[in-house]
C-alpha cells in the first residue's frame, strides 16, 4: 500500500518492530550529519541518511541488500554528532543482522568471515590464527582456497616468525561451557527481540 506519493509505511513498520533500534529512525530529520561524519560514507552505496529515506519509501530489497549496512566500523562518530541523538551505528548493525536473518547477504565475504569467526569462538573460546583463515579461504572451494592461501603466505610466515601463530592447534579455553551458555542465551534474547535478562 502506497500513501503520500512514494511513502510506503509497511517496510518502515517492519523495521520499527523487528530491527534493533529500528524505531529510532522516526527521529531522523535528514540533516546529513551522519553521512558527513562517516569515514566510509564514500564507500557506501547509500549513506545512513539515505538508508533511512529508503526505509520510509518502502524499498525493502534495496535496503536489506545494501552494502552500506555491512560497512559500519562502529567508530560512533555519527552517534556522537547526531543532533537528535539517534544511535545510527546501532541501527546500521540492527539492519545488517536483520538482513542476514532474512537471507540477504550484502557482503558475502564479510558475512562468511564473520560466520567462521563466531563458529570458532563458540567451539574453542578463542581464535586460532591458522585455522580461521584456512576455513575462510576454503569456504569458496578447493581451488579458491589454494589461491587465497598462496596470496597470504607471506603474512602467515611473518606471523609465525613473530610468534603470532602456533603450529599446534589452539586449545579450548577453561570456561568454554560457561561461554557457550552465555552465547546461547544472548542468541535467544536476540530472537525474542532483545528482552532483558
Amino acid at each position: 500500500m502506497r500513501k503520500n506519493g512514494n511513502y510506503d509505511p509497511s517496510f518502515a513498520r517492519e523495521v520499527f518492530e523487528n530491527v534493533d533500534f529500528g524505531d529510532e529512525i522516526k527521529m531522523c530529520m535528514q540533516c546529513g550529519v551522519c553521512a558527513a561524519s562517516c569515514p566510509l560514507s564514500l564507500q557506501m552505496d547509500h549513506p545512513p541518511r539515505q538508508i533511512f529515506t529508503l526505509i520510509r519509501a518502502g524499498k525493502r530489497e534495496e535496503v536489506l541488500s545494501s552494502q552500506a549496512i555491512m560497512l559500519c566500523t562502529s567508530c560512533y562518530t555519527c552517534k556522537v554528532r547526531c543532533p537528535r541523538k539517534i544511535p545510527v551505528v546501532d541501527v546500521m548493525h540492527g539492519l545488517a543482522n536483520y538482513a542476514l536473518k532474512n537471507g540477504f547477504v550484502p557482503r558475502k565475504d564479510t558475512a562468511n568471515f564473520g560466520g567462521k569467526f563466531w563458529d570458532q569462538v563458540y567451539r574453542i573460546g578463542r581464535i586460532d590464527e591458522k585455522d580461521l583463515p584456512r576455513r575462510y579461504f576454503f569456504a569458496g572451494g578447493f581451488v579458491e582456497g589454494i589461491k587465497n592461501t598462496l596470496s597470504f603466505s607471506d603474512i602467515g610466515i611473518k606471523m609465525f616468525l613473530h610468534k603470532r601463530m602456533k603450529l599446534l592447534p589452539e586449545r579450548k579455553i577453561k570456561g568454554i561451557i560457561s561461554l557457550r551458555k552465555m552465547l546461547d542465551k544472548a542468541e535467544k534474547m536476540q530472537e525474542r527481540g532483545g528482552a532483558s535478562v
